[in-house]
């Protein structure tokens, strides 16, 4: 019989910050715990893989290509001095963070400086306009050559989605998926034009968070309904990057094993893969077993939770 039980003791004695966990079998919730009483969370980059499945609904309905270019869909907002490597970029090189940076942008400190929350100022032109921040990052490496994680891929991707569809990110999800399936449209921060930040700051409580887990487990499926093509979801949940060399939580196992679509496989579970925020926000995609363990925690060294995760609730699916 399936029980938390060995989970919730492990992380207590670990001392591992967790707030909710929960396991989903076959469409059969199998185990739900709160630790804490905090319901609705920031799920930090697990929105990336809601911004991937947007893309992927754009993509099937034929608004968007893999091949499309951001300097082709903004050409208006192309400074001429933008580096031509730029000019190469795909949306395939934004969905797997191939788009040629050296380091991440627009992370926390850079929307601060965007917001004007710091005394470091920026023109105002990028601060009304957060593309024009985007092309003026260096790039390091060809489009394609190098995985390197950060917020600006996604959040450009956001944006050829957002132009594509005529809608924002949180809107299109709701009419595509949220609320199709039943779920309220949840608070996602926008930049001040209201564009969604396609990278980050979504909110949601553990039980919606796992839903995303089911439809890609299902192959597509969300109980008993087709949203997306079992080929886009093994498109997107396949390793097409190499992702050793810059991880957003240090030195951890889990996150040397490739990346998709903004989704990361997982080494202590086979083909499988994963959903993944910092400070320990996931939701383990698990397609052989059409099963989903989701995890809410504040806690910066995450590798011993998604372990504890493995020892205590894989073995049991």
């Amino acid at each position: 019989m399936f029980s938390l039980e060995g989970f919730i003791n492990a992380v207590n004695e670990k001392n591992l910050n967790v707030d909710a966990v929960m396991a989903i079998k076959d469409g059969t919730i199998l185990g739900l715990h709160r630790f804490t009483d905090t319901i609705i969370h920031n799920v930090f980059s697990v929105a990336k893989s809601h911004t991937a499945t947007a893309i992927g609904f754009a993509i099937e309905e034929g608004k968007l290509s893999l091949e499309d270019k951001p300097v082709d869909m903004f050409a208006d907002l192309i400074p001429e001095d933008i580096d031509p490597r730029w000019k190469k970029v795909t949306l395939y090189n934004l969905l797997t963070m191939t788009s040629g940076h050296g380091q991440p942008h627009l992370m926390a400190v850079d929307r601060r400086k965007l917001r004007g929350e710091t005394d470091e100022k920026l023109p105002k032109e990028m601060m009304d306009e957060w593309l024009l921040f985007a092309f003026s990052c260096p790039m390091v490496y060809e489009p394609g050559e190098k995985f390197s994680y950060g917020n600006l891929a996604p959040y450009v991707a956001g944006r050829m989605l957002e132009k594509a569809v005529g809608m924002s990110i949180r809107d299109y999800l709701y009419e595509k998926f949220w609320g199709p399936i039943g779920m309220d449209k949840p608070q996602w921060d926008a930049d001040f034009k209201g564009h969604t930040f396609a990278a980050s700051d979504l909110y949601l409580d553990i039980v919606d968070m796992v839903k995303l887990g089911e439809l890609y487990a299902g192959g597509g499926v969300y109980r008993g309904k087709r949203f997306l093509s079992e080929e886009w979801i093994k498109t997107a949940g396949s390793c097409h990057v190499a992702s050793s060399h810059i991880n957003p939580a240090g030195n951890a196992i889990d996150e040397e094993e490739g990346y998709g679509f903004y989704f990361w496989i997982n080494h202590g579970a086979e083909n499988s893969y994963r959903c993944y925020g910092r400070e320990g926000q996931f939701v383990i995609i698990l397609p052989e077993k059409n099963a989903v363990i989701g995890v809410q925690a504040m806690n910066s060294d995450v590798q011993p939770l998604i372990d504890t995760v493995w020892e205590e609730i894989l073995p049991q699916l």
